[in-house]
């Protein structure tokens, strides 16, 4: 079943009626309004961090992700992840970022923002209609945004909830662009104020533009990306994996791409995560935990099937959000 069609009219009808008075409530402009830039690959955890500290409490929290639920055909079996959706969506995030530039309203726009010139120019723009402008960067590691982004999509899968699958190309190339974001403030300062956050929510950089810019965000960003996790982490990181997996096997037919995630996060388990437990190597503990995370990917190779990435959504904000660790085992 195909979504529904709808026309430029409805998309705009939908705006005006249901999805500005619900983000934009009243009609009196911010007295010093702020436009944030909230970036981070799918499952970092970019949710926590909106209404953080230095944030704009009045602030208009807009991601793509969440408008798709306002489209006609986003609870039909393939609504989350149709064209149709995805191009109403891009058309009312711009709607959205218009509305609160031309009425002097503050907002967070949240997304992975890989194209890195339509982010600078957004914020370029609401800087010149007298705007204080923001980027603010979750870093967290790959192994966990990748194992939080398939975990939430199976926990919406087990919910029959509608379900749309961030792939791992795509997750790797949202996790380069935060990088690359974070390189470009860094070089030509185009928002006021950086921040970055680590997954826990510590802050790791945080600075307003002077005549150095912003020297140290980035590599601030990276060493976060790189963290080594914790035994506890790496532990509470691998239980879930395990339990992620146990379901996924048990569906009649498992979702395309989910495969592709599983097996990288086994051979990112034995590769990277394993060794963080910091137990004795050739002990009966570390044997066991080896041995069945083995098994598992020995027995997920053979499920392998091409897929096709997701669809970008709008323009910054190109990459759905992931949700936070407590999957289908929670």
């Amino acid at each position: 079943m195909s979504s529904p069609i709808v026309d430029d009219a409805a998309r705009d009808e939908i705006l005006r009626r249901d999805i500005l008075p619900l983000y934009f409530p009243g009609d009196a402009s911010s007295p010093a309004p702020t436009f944030t830039l909230l970036a981070g690959q799918p499952g970092a955890g970019r949710g926590r961090v909106a209404l953080g500290d230095g944030a704009d409490a009045d602030a208009a929290v807009v991601t793509g992700d969440d408008l798709r639920a306002f489209h006609p055909g986003f609870l039909d079996p393939r609504g989350a992840v149709s064209a149709e959706v995805a191009q109403a969506v891009a058309g009312w995030v711009a709607g959205c970022i218009r509305y609160a530039r031309e009425h002097h309203r503050s907002m967070v726009l949240e997304g992975s923002f890989g194209n890195m010139p339509a982010a600078a120019g957004s914020a370029e723009r609401f800087a010149g209609e007298g705007f204080t402008t923001r980027l603010v960067v979750v870093g967290s590691t790959r192994a966990e945004s990748l194992l939080s982004l398939t975990s939430g999509y199976l926990q919406d899968v087990q919910g029959r909830r509608p379900a749309a699958l961030t792939g791992r190309a795509a997750h790797d190339e949202a996790f380069d662009a935060t990088r690359r974001l974070v390189g470009s403030v860094e070089e030509s300062g185009w928002v006021d104020r950086v921040t970055v956050v680590a997954r826990d929510g510590r802050t790791v950089f945080d600075g307003t533009r002077t005549e150095s810019g912003f020297a140290g965000a980035q590599a601030a960003l990276v060493a976060a990306q790189s963290a080594r996790m914790g035994r506890f982490d790496a532990t509470q990181w691998l239980s879930e994996l395990h339990h992620v997996t146990d379901y996924a096997t048990t569906l009649r037919a498992m979702p395309d791409g989910v495969a592709e995630m599983l097996v990288d996060l086994h051979e990112t388990a034995l590769r990277d995560v394993i060794p963080q437990l910091h137990i004795p190597a050739g002990g009966k503990f570390a044997t066991a935990i080896e041995q069945k995370t083995v098994a598992a990917l020995v027995a997920l190779r053979p499920t392998l099937t091409p897929t096709a990435g997701p669809i970008d959504i709008a323009a910054p904000a190109v990459a759905p959000p992931g949700p936070e660790r407590g999957g289908v085992s929670r």
